[in-house]
């Protein structure tokens, strides 16, 4: 399987992976109209299906052992634990959409984000300690803030003044601490007597997030965020483009779950993890520069969009040179 043999190497991979998780909401757009309790069911397939090709292509054709063999030798516990972390992960994805049907994608990002960023690193730190805490943490601080920041900028150009619903925060609060589990229980697999190396790892974590999808999705398309009760027949009458834009949005976010987990054992997972849930900023990025939403915006909205870009950068820089700090070096 190939594995980073550098740190170099595995800071693109970990880049990479954050490009991928916050790109693929652009999928989103290319199905316009598709409601999202119907788009899940291809996205969980594809994220899926992509860890599974993955697996067979650069989890086998490189070094000795194949993922499967891993699979195979792992303790059973590393299997669970590995498989919960991507249950974890979804109940928190599909809570993060509620939270923005209700408060919008401005406030539920950041307080969703922003809490699984603060609580997952730490928890992964707890259990896998890497690299420098001092620089780590203060790195997570830096790109929480620019994730704030980046939401005051987003409510200056486009939310007038509006109550902000009390029971949509607290969704967001929990889809945090949801996603904020999925972390430290990877740090436990991959720290287990017979760790999951990172390519069978990202098969159970879809699994996990593949399986819980069936009944949630079931109960939110009876009782949806928004709109009207769908059905599988609704399902069934989807475009070849609408069903293709759910896959895609699969390839995308599960090829960036691989690149994020494979570094994992060479940075540990708190470093890769706090790279990783940096991915708000990739999608601003693309919010920006590509569909222009801050066209005509205010000048205090574009003041607030610099100093997120420098919050990001700066808290970035301090989560790349955390782990070379610790001692460690190429």
């Amino acid at each position: 399987m190939l594995l980073p043999s550098s740190y170099s190497m595995a800071l693109v991979m970990m880049l990479f992976g954050m490009f991928c998780w916050g790109s693929w909401p652009n999928t989103c757009k290319l199905a316009r109209g598709w409601r999202f309790e119907l788009f899940y069911w291809d996205y969980a397939a594809g994220i899926f299906l992509t860890s599974i090709l993955v697996g067979l292509t650069l989890g086998t054709f490189f070094g000795r052992q194949t993922f499967w063999q891993d699979l195979r030798v792992a303790d059973q516990s590393a299997l669970i634990y590995a498989g919960l972390a991507g249950a974890l992960w979804n109940i928190g994805n599909i809570l993060l959409v509620a939270g923005v049907s209700s408060v919008g994608l401005a406030v539920a990002f950041p307080v969703s984000i922003g809490m699984a960023l603060v609580v997952g690193v730490v928890g992964s730190y707890l259990v896998a300690p890497r690299g420098n805490p001092v620089l780590l943490f203060v790195g997570v601080a830096l790109v929480c803030s620019a994730v704030i920041v980046n939401s005051l900028a987003h409510r200056s150009a486009v939310v007038a003044k509006q109550e902000i619903s009390r029971s949509g925060i607290w969704v967001c609060l929990a889809s945090g601490v949801f996603f904020s589990g999925f972390g430290p229980l990877l740090a436990k697999s991959l720290t287990a007597p017979r760790p999951v190396a990172p390519y069978g790892m990202s098969v159970l974590f879809t699994f996990g997030a593949l399986v819980t999808t069936v009944p949630l999705m079931t109960y939110f398309m009876r009782h949806p965020f928004g709109g009207k009760p769908v059905s599988m027949t609704d399902y069934m009458r989807g475009t070849s483009g609408e069903h293709a834009a759910g896959l895609l949005g699969g390839f995308v976010w599960g090829l960036g779950t691989t690149f994020t987990f494979v570094p994992m054992t060479m940075v540990g997972t708190a470093l890769a993890y706090a790279i990783g849930q940096s991915n708000p900023l990739v999608a601003a990025l693309w919010g920006v520069f590509v569909w222009h939403e801050f066209r005509g915006a205010p000048k205090r909205s574009q003041v607030l969009l610099a100093v997120m870009f420098v919050l990001y950068i700066a808290g970035l820089l301090l989560l790349t040179i955390s782990f070379r700090a610790s001692g460690r070096r190429d």
